[in-house]
């Protein structure tokens, strides 16, 4: 049975986001590896996996292909501000969108999930359950307000069952929702 993962903000080729992130690789080539062999170690061929934008950062859509090429499973792109255009570029991947709304199962529970590259504040089902993925803010001091935003909506009684999935925050490997849940403290399912 195949499996659904998550991830955001990997940034492929993108040598800048090594300090930025304060990732620990010394150079583009060894990340590049490095997270292939992570995301191969969990992903099987047939799982379907959503990144959830910024796959690459600057690379030609030939070094791009290569990088899909590398990597198991069927992937499903949702736009980020960094990843190239084009339609030879978007012929790498099962879909290319710019939000995606989808139910997997938790514990064999229905879950609703939506995502998209940025948070939203507000969404549609964020006081059914629904969980929101996201990406964009890495580890930055926005997401350090994101995450506070999202804890004073909790605590006010306004549900946000929002999660930056951003690759520093994930050890550089996709994840299972179940795992995103179970790593945040939360399981839950979403009312049908």
């Amino acid at each position: 049975m195949s499996k659904v993962f998550f991830i955001s903000d990997l940034h492929f080729g993108h040598k800048y986001v090594i300090p930025f992130d304060k990732r620990p690789f010394k150079d583009v080539q060894e990340m590049e590896t490095e997270m292939i062999r992570r995301w191969n170690a969990k992903v099987s061929p047939e799982d379907h996996v959503f990144v959830i934008g910024d796959m690459f950062g600057k690379v030609t859509t030939a070094h791009a292909g290569e990088i899909v090429h590398a990597l198991n499973g069927k992937i499903h792109l949702i736009r980020g501000n960094h990843d190239p255009k084009g339609e030879l570029f978007e012929s790498l991947f099962e879909e290319v969108v710019a939000s995606k709304a989808i139910q997997v199962r938790v514990r064999g529970e229905k879950q609703r999930v939506i995502m998209r590259h940025r948070m939203l504040p507000i969404f549609k089902g964020n006081d059914e359950g629904v969980v929101q993925l996201y990406g964009h803010t890495h580890a930055s001091a926005a997401a350090k307000l994101e995450d506070e935003y999202i804890h004073f909506m909790n605590w006010f009684g306004i549900p946000m069952h929002s999660f930056n999935v951003g690759a520093c925050r994930m050890n550089y490997e996709p994840k299972t929702l179940e795992e995103i849940l179970e790593e945040s403290g939360k399981i839950l399912a979403s009312k049908q």
